[in-house]
């Protein structure tokens, strides 16, 4: 199951949210964390990875294989982008970036794709071959932030992109978005404990605080809902696909 975390806007706290939320589903599912920004990707701090060569700047490069850029953080296998200014001289290869997706969707259970905040020629978003289960909208408690996010879910519904849900971050009573965004809304307080992560490289989900915890309950509440049934369900196809090969192979060979 491949799950995108996204908005036009960038600012809103995606990367905090998705990278936090994979390292919960990480405890009990077979999980990936996947930074797809690989001009502004910065999820390699958060990971205490921003030395490490191996990135997905350097795979889309050719300087590497896919099994050199998966790092394991605890129970989480990680994709992260360099972070220094090499960045921009990347370009973004879509036949490896694709034999790389038919990879992860083979090994792991949940995929989550954290993906760039723009809609420029070229993003994954835009390929035929890349297919998402569903999308996660992270907005931001602000009268732009909302703004962003209601243009985030046209264009993702102009693609046929199904919206998991729209989680409104840094919530500080700003905005009365639920009379706004019509998909199914989350919310996240604002916690200034959350910045602590970046220079520690090491996620806040892991602490007691306020988001934390109310991170969980939402990632927890999420597994239920879809993660756990869907991946039932997608197990059961994969298998009934399996075997049908395998009768027509046999077929094939008398």
């Amino acid at each position: 199951m491949k799950i995108g975390f996204y908005n036009i806007q960038g600012g809103t706290g995606k990367t905090t949210i998705a990278a936090n939320m994979a390292y919960h589903i990480s405890e009990s599912i077979n999980t990936i964390y996947v930074d797809c920004d690989i001009y502004g990707g910065n999820s390699a701090l958060l990971f205490n990875l921003e030395e490490n060569p191996y990135t997905l700047n350097a795979y889309l490069d050719g300087k590497c294989s896919v099994e050199d850029i998966i790092h394991e953080y605890d129970n989480l296998s990680v994709v992260v982008c360099d972070t220094t200014p090499n960045a921009f001289d990347t370009d973004f290869n879509m036949e490896r970036f694709l034999y790389f997706d038919k990879y992860v969707s083979k090994k792991y259970d949940v995929a989550i794709f954290d993906l760039p905040p723009n809609i420029t020629e070229g993003n994954i978003l835009f390929s035929g071959d890349i297919r998402f289960y569903k999308m996660i909208v992270v907005a931001e408690d602000s009268i732009p932030g909302i703004a962003g996010a209601l243009k985030t879910i046209e264009l993702l519904n102009a693609l046929n992109i199904g919206v998991m849900c729209t989680i409104v971050n840094k919530d500080r009573g700003i905005v009365d978005f639920e009379d706004i965004l019509e998909e199914d809304i989350e919310i996240l307080p604002y916690d200034e404990s959350i910045e602590s992560q970046w220079s520690e490289g090491e996620p806040i989900i892991k602490k007691k605080s306020n988001f934390g915890k109310e991170l969980t309950y939402l990632t927890d509440e999420l597994l239920e809902t879809y993660l756990e049934r869907d991946l039932a369900t997608e197990r059961a196809l994969e298998i009934a696909k399996e075997f049908k090969e395998s009768v027509l192979g046999s077929e094939d060979e008398e």
